[in-house]
């Protein structure tokens, strides 16, 4: 019988510990792009539909779910696209590599939250500079394993490129705006009489009476004013002594007068829309480009998601690759119309609409009452949404 030393029975029980941790290296070799990408488009729905919980009180532990979502979101999406970046220029790569694009997107995070305090607005410059390393990472990594695919299929890596970098500048950008210099210079530039046209689109006065549980045109009527003075509240935010305009004053002293009783309802309003100026992608959103970046969004996803149908797989693709490529382009599809639809039933459309040159759309949106139509029936599926417990 073989008599083992207690060195050889302690050698024995070192080997397993080893051999698990080799397992997990290679494990993590063989998937580590799969489980960044995964994890990163995890970060984005989670930040897409709990960030609403920031204009609420309580829910601590959902509020550190969504800073730790934040906090990681760009992080990981940088250490992904490094990560395609070192990528050997295998064939079987070329499928992962198209990520890429995806991982920019998610770089430039949803709409509805672009800081998650104020001192995040000021280092705009430094993510500015992030935006030029990523995009310029991201081209690489697409010149050396999609360049050769075909141009059907590099048409769509490229489709998805430029909407990514789109977003990625214009979150950048709304980081800019969120500064309170740059608000004040703002007010300062703004015609306060140029935007009492909107004054003429709007109801003449509440229901006498109340609005007797009609809470969406409760909403709409009292959102409306409250954008219309919004000058006001962000005048005293920002320390600013613009002369706020005479159709504002006309506004509020026609509210003191007749409709007192919804008063702290349209301050609470207010507050809600200096919310969406430091903290969202609003004041870059609801602009000609805004609107243009988030109607061409979903047709470049799905003609990305055509092209890699047809001309994007090939026969040595993992299944596992391609069912990611797919959740990408489908969860991108959803998350843009969902900006889209965001976007159009937004008060902050309205306003835009009051004030743009184009008197057809104006006419068409407004006086026949079509932009009301839209904005009501958004605001019963968004409702359906949080009675379901699908959004936050």
């Amino acid at each position: 019988m073989a008599n083992f030393g207690p060195h050889q029975l302690g050698d024995t029980r070192l080997v397993e510990p080893r051999v698990a941790a080799g397992r997990l290296l290679d494990f993590w070799n063989a998937w580590a792009t799969e489980i960044l990408v995964i994890l990163s488009l995890t970060q984005q729905v989670a930040l897409l539909f709990f960030s609403g919980i920031r204009r609420q009180q309580g829910r601590s532990l959902k509020r550190l779910f969504l800073w730790l979502a934040y906090q990681l979101a760009d992080s990981t999406a940088i250490y992904a696209l490094g990560t395609l970046s070192l990528i050997s220029t295998l064939r079987q790569h070329r499928l992962v590599a198209f990520w890429a694009p995806f991982l920019l997107l998610h770089l430039a995070g949803p709409d509805n939250i672009t800081a998650y305090s104020l001192e995040d607005n000021k280092l705009w410059k430094r993510h500015l500079l992030t935006l030029v390393v990523q995009v310029l990472g991201a081209g690489y990594v697409i010149y050396n394993h999609i360049a050769g695919g075909g141009i059907l299929f590099s048409l769509g890596a490229a489709l998805m490129t430029a909407v990514a970098v789109a977003k990625f500048c214009e979150k950048r950008w709304a980081l800019r705006c969120a500064n309170f210099g740059v608000i004040r210079e703002s007010l300062e530039a703004e015609d306060a009489e140029q935007l009492g046209k909107c004054a003429l689109y709007l109801e003449g006065r509440a229901p006498r009476g109340g609005f007797k549980g009609k809470v969406v045109e409760k909403e709409e009527f009292l959102m409306l004013r409250t954008h219309a003075v919004f000058r006001v509240c962000m005048s005293a935010m920002v320390d600013s002594s613009e002369n706020p305009g005479s159709y504002i004053v006309d506004i509020l002293r026609y509210l003191k007068e007749k409709e007192m009783r919804y008063m702290w309802t349209l301050v609470e309003m207010e507050l809600s829309l200096m919310y969406d100026i430091l903290y969202t992608k609003a004041p870059v959103l609801h602009t000609l480009p805004g609107y243009c970046i988030r109607v061409v969004s979903p047709l470049a996803v799905v003609a990305s998601l055509l092209l890699f149908q047809f001309y994007g797989r090939e026969e040595g693709d993992r299944t596992a690759d391609v069912a990611i490529t797919y959740a990408l382009l489908g969860s991108a599809f959803l998350m843009e119309t969902t900006a889209l639809l965001s976007a159009l039933w937004s008060t902050w459309t309205f306003f835009f609409l009051c004030a743009t040159r184009w008197s057809g759309l104006r006419h068409s949106a407004l006086c026949l009452k079509r932009w009301h139509r839209l904005r009501r029936m958004i605001l019963s599926l968004r409702r359906l949404a949080h009675s379901t417990g699908i959004a936050g």
